[in-house]
């Protein structure tokens, strides 16, 4: 009974210092200059929507309550535009640019399935050969499993919520430099299967970091090494790497948390200042890059043939079945949401669908949207520096930065040109 009441007097008395910090530990945006914009990529071609969408960008750091807003849009394999709006660092009055590199989260499952879709490509890779046995420091579980499962979020992986001890403890403090993807495997190759491959949905990163050991197996490369030569370097994505640590990038934001209009920076628990390494998770939510460099990649999607087949392509953007013939609740396809039928009051008015196949991404002081529109050959990609209390507020605001162009692609019934 007396360590009952020892751990209560530690609980009550740690409450008031953590109120005291939480009341004075933010800071107020300084909104009134919020609306310096840094220079940009502008094409000629669609010039007054890229006005419009540019006083639009303007008003969002106020509007959403955010440091920075970086985008770009991309029609027909051409950045039309990219601009940044806000600040990357308030404290030093640091504006955000287009070379500004932000965290993306899970839009890094996209970039992991670029790689794997090369390697499909180049024949090195079926993605419905088992692998599930084959993976270096992975232990073997009761079922197996194929890449097309752990890119559609089938093969039976838990997530977060499931891990305990070690595993807990890295994804909390992401603290901890992992030199390779085998090495990362530790934080969570203890998990059991939830369920057999192919019969459920759940959505996990660390089928994408399974995913990054099989890229790793069959192309005989790291996977940091692997995706700069087949992806970033081919598609000049100079601006994209793995998050390894503060200190060593070039060009980074600063990251935030934001609360009516005042702004701290992203701390562990909200408590611990620490130097994020985000190294155990680059395949499923631990990338670096900027807006210009996302929609490079999705024009590459759209476009080039050469470097991912149309078949391939269509193979990758098709949401999967499970066993029973059901397609999975969140329309996933391989490592792609996937709405062939998607409808908003942000677009068109809400008055037709589109095909949209996008991911978003939640990371440490950060989030990031990419967006395809097949049909209209066009790519967006918008990230910020803070966490906004829903993602799909900051999401919206996005599709309302396509619309300005797809309304205008749209009147004139240009066809795509892939």
């Amino acid at each position: 009974m007396k360590k009952i009441y020892v751990i209560g007097f530690v609980i009550l008395s740690i409450f008031p210092v953590w109120k005291f910090y939480d009341h004075f530990s933010w800071a107020e945006i300084p909104l009134n200059e919020q609306v310096l914009t840094s220079e940009g990529i502008q094409s000629h071609s669609y010039l007054e929507e890229t006005m419009k969408a540019r006083a639009y960008l303007s008003t969002l750091p106020t509007k959403i309550d955010v440091p920075s807003v970086s985008v770009s849009v991309g029609i027909n394999n051409k950045i039309i535009w990219s601009q940044a709006v806000g600040y990357a660092n308030i404290e030093e009055k640091e504006k955000a640019t287009i070379q500004t590199r932000y965290r993306i989260g899970s839009t890094s499952k996209s970039l992991t399935a670029t790689g794997i879709a090369r390697l499909v490509h180049r024949n090195q890779l079926n993605l419905d050969d088992l692998v599930g046995r084959s993976i270096p420091n992975y232990p073997m579980k009761r079922w197996n499993f194929t890449t097309r499962q752990l890119l559609s979020h089938t093969a039976g992986i838990g997530h977060y919520q499931e891990l305990r001890g070690y595993g807990a403890f890295i994804s909390i403090c992401n603290c901890r430099t992992f030199e390779t993807v085998t090495k990362s495997l530790n934080v969570f190759n203890n998990l059991q299967l939830q369920y057999e491959p192919g019969t459920n949905f759940k959505y996990s990163s660390f089928d994408m970091i399974l995913a990054s050991a099989v890229i790793e197996k069959r192309s005989k490369q790291s996977f940091l090494d692997f995706m700069d030569t087949e992806v970033f370097v081919p598609l000049n994505m100079s601006s994209t790497e793995g998050d390894h640590s503060k200190p060593s990038v070039d060009h980074l934001a600063t990251f935030y948390e934001s609360k009516n209009s005042r702004f701290r920076e992203w701390r562990t628990l909200n408590l611990v200042a620490n130097d994020i390494n985000l190294s155990y998770k680059w395949a499923g939510g631990g990338f670096l890059s900027t807006p210009t460099d996302l929609v490079r990649l999705g024009n590459a999607w759209l476009n080039d043939t050469a470097f991912i087949a149309k078949d391939i392509r269509e193979t990758f953007f098709t949401p999967q079945q499970l066993k029973n013939g059901k397609i999975n609740e969140q329309n996933y396809a391989l490592g792609w949401r996937s709405d062939k039928e998607y409808q908003s009051k942000n677009l068109f008015d809400g008055q037709k669908t589109v095909w949209a196949v996008h991911h978003g991404g939640v990371s440490q002081g950060a989030m990031n949207y990419l967006v395809l529109f097949p049909e209209y050959n066009l790519t967006i990609n918008g990230t910020i520096n803070t966490n906004t209390p829903t993602f799909n507020v900051f999401a919206s605001e996005v599709t309302k930065l396509a619309n300005f162009f797809l309304i205008e692609i749209d009147k004139k019934n240009v066809p795509p040109e892939n």
